[in-house]
């Protein structure tokens, strides 16, 4: 596992990569945040159709596979996993490129915005 260096700012914010353990708080991050994001935007009834323990599943099953894809979680001790991205090689017309691509970014919908302590 690889851990990454953390800004001086936020001392209290660990980012490392994404464990299998971690799938569960990755669906809830993602669930919780299209829901917070697309609200009246996206039909609702999608949005409340959408399955924290589905979207787990799907993630297991991503991890699973063992792509180039490199998914990270932030965490903080005091409120375990807030945060998760993934990025990998830059996709051009079906092709992968040496160049590198952010697939996704969330944080929980209630840290958007919060300032370190």
């Amino acid at each position: 596992m690889t851990t990454r260096t953390t800004p001086a700012h936020a001392p209290e914010l660990l980012v490392r990569d994404m464990t299998i353990e971690d799938c569960e708080a990755v669906a809830t991050i993602r669930v919780r945040g299209w829901r917070s994001a697309y609200a009246g935007l996206m039909p609702q009834a999608h949005l409340d159709a959408m399955s924290i323990a589905e979207d787990a599943e799907r993630r297991r099953g991503f991890f699973a596979e063992g792509n180039e894809v490199v998914n990270v979680v932030a965490e903080r001790a005091d409120l375990g996993v807030i945060g998760w991205a993934a990025y990998g090689p830059y996709r051009e017309n079906g092709r992968r490129l040496a160049r590198a691509e952010l697939y996704a970014i969330y944080v929980l919908p209630e840290r958007k915005g919060v300032q370190p302590r």
